[in-house]
């Protein structure tokens, strides 16, 4: 798919400086950082996941959340 994207001249000189770093064409650089640039912008538009989405996904063993609950009853003072 050919497309025509307008740079501003900020952009462009940073376009010409990575083309010149990593000896790439400029439509080359522009589909790597768009590539890989499109996860971070659809993740800013996403709606956050509520708190403990994930917890089922990693069940902890019966141990772990009996000394979790222990050490949560526990009094703890500073040392001196």
């Amino acid at each position: 798919m050919k497309t025509s994207v307008d740079l501003d001249a900020e952009t462009q000189k940073e376009l010409k400086r990575v083309t010149d770093l990593v000896k790439e064409k400029p439509a080359t650089v522009l589909r790597l950082a768009i590539r890989s640039g499109l996860p971070v912008v659809a993740s800013r538009f996403q709606a956050p996941r509520p708190e403990g989405y994930f917890a089922d996904a990693y069940p902890q063993p019966k141990e772990r959340r009996e000394l979790e609950s222990a050490m949560a009853g526990a009094k703890q003072r500073p040392e001196r």
